[in-house]
């Protein structure tokens, strides 16, 4: 009899020694808990992708992008779908042990969930770095890459704690580009994280939390004015804050579109009277970096140095 329990006991620890959990990101679900270690890894979230990488976990499938810097390598990779679409017909020919969706595939979770184990990351506006820090643990954790994501996190701290203090007692304004239009984000909208890393205090109050996302209004609709003239009193008041640095994304320069976003301040009436833009105080975010691959530890580390290079 004790023997039976010994090989039980044994049996038991060897089980659990092996076993896969994986929290998902900002309370998105329970953790996904599986026999073994994933090994046909697919990826729609390409923040995720960077931070596999960085532990140098390998993955099978990819969706459609342009890859570059250090994820490079991933244009050679099998291409499962795009950032919105996944392709069912060629996941279920791979078979994958682990499907990672994207903010832009959360549509596709319950048809992804057919296919093969499925979780999801997002990161919390108002909690950037800690839910980039979260992430990065939790798979290094599960892959049994602690030491690398210990180190990877370590590395980001040291970079954002040296921009920090490059910018202390410094204001900024974050401003997304597109078609000539200038819209502003302030902390807790999407690229309201632009504070947190930099280190620079918002001109503009932080978003309303409680508030739910609404759909985009049609165009040229009196919601759609309204909206435009509400942007306007915000980047108004922004401008008269005269912030010292202004933080552009040119969103029609993604993936090697055409940039307009310089052209575009220059031509402002507001914008170039500002103390930030005659002093050459403007950084232009890699649009790449910030738009399409944004979470990952080693492109978060990216966007740091070179915001750190820039403004210290």
């Amino acid at each position: 009899m004790k023997s039976r329990i010994l090989l039980a006991a044994s049996a038991l620890a060897s089980f659990s020694s092996f076993a896969f959990e994986l929290p998902q990101g900002n309370g998105l679900g329970a953790p996904l808990v599986l026999p073994a270690t994933p090994e046909k890894i697919v990826t729609f979230d390409l923040g995720v992708l960077d931070t596999l990488h960085t532990l140098g976990i390998p993955v099978v499938g990819v969706p459609s992008s342009t890859y570059e810097g250090a994820l490079a390598d991933f244009s050679k990779t099998t291409v499962v779908g795009t950032l919105f679409e996944p392709n069912y017909a060629l996941l279920k020919q791979i078979k994958p042990d682990l499907i990672i969706a994207g903010g832009r595939t959360q549509k596709a979770l319950p048809e992804l969930r057919n296919i093969a184990p499925t979780v999801s990351f997002a990161a919390d506006p108002r909690a950037f770095l800690s839910s980039v820090t979260a992430s990065t643990e939790a798979i290094g954790t599960a892959f049994d890459k602690q030491a690398q994501a210990r180190a990877a996190v370590s590395k980001l701290n040291g970079t954002v704690e040296q921009l920090h203090a490059a910018n202390k007692g410094k204001t900024g304004l974050f401003l997304f580009v597109i078609n000539g239009n200038v819209m502003t984000h302030a902390p807790g909208e999407r690229f309201g994280y632009a504070y947190e890393l930099s280190g620079l205090s918002p001109v503009l109050p932080a978003a309303d939390s409680s508030a739910s996302a609404q759909p985009r209004p049609e165009p040229g609709s009196p919601a759609a004015k309204a909206a435009a003239a509400k942007r306007a009193e915000t980047l108004a008041n922004a401008m008269q804050a005269d912030p010292d640095w202004l933080i552009v994304l040119d969103r029609g320069a993604i993936n090697g579109g055409k940039k307009t976003a310089a052209d575009t301040l220059a031509k402002h009436p507001a914008l170039n009277q500002t103390r930030a833009y005659k002093a050459g105080h403007v950084y232009y975010a890699d649009p790449n970096a910030w738009y399409v691959v944004t979470t990952g530890v080693s492109n978060v580390q990216t966007i740091a140095a070179d915001m750190l290079e820039a403004m210290k």
